[in-house]
């Protein structure tokens, strides 16, 4: 009875949201300056200092920290070859259009890909791009 008693404490206790979670709400938010202009999808955001949250299991909002600027997107699984050291943004870069293309979590080989829109599809197939890397914190 006594088992029983301690059982449904614990359990009322997750309910109201009193014990701690193993996954902190702030894990899943990321700060990050981007020196530059760029494009998140079709949406392009100027140079400044950003959030990442995740929304959803493939689903992510980018968003400067003034709120007048934000994309929720969609992201596929890509791989980095080695672990990354910090959060790591990846841009495609055609002449002077940057688009997000891919980010990494600190200490990960696991990432996240964002598709190419039909605008970056065209511009590559012009030519390849280049990649710049933008390295973050996770707040």
């Amino acid at each position: 009875m006594k088992r029983i008693g301690i059982v449904s404490l614990v359990l009322g206790f997750l309910a109201l949201g009193l014990l701690p979670r193993t996954v902190s709400a702030q894990a899943n938010v990321v700060k990050i300056d981007i020196p530059f202009a760029f494009m998140v999808q079709d949406t392009k955001l100027r140079a400044g200092t950003y959030q990442i949250t995740k929304v959803k299991e493939w689903s992510y909002r980018i968003s400067n920290l003034k709120g007048d600027q934000k994309v929720l997107f969609a992201t596929e699984a890509t791989t980095s070859p080695t672990q990354v050291k910090s959060f790591t943004l990846e841009f495609n870069v055609y002449g002077d259009q940057c688009y997000l293309s891919k980010f990494f979590h600190q200490g990960k080989t696991d990432g996240f890909m964002i598709p190419q829109t039909a605008a970056e599809k065209a511009l590559a197939q012009k030519g390849p791009a280049t990649t710049k890397t933008v390295i973050g914190k996770t707040t």
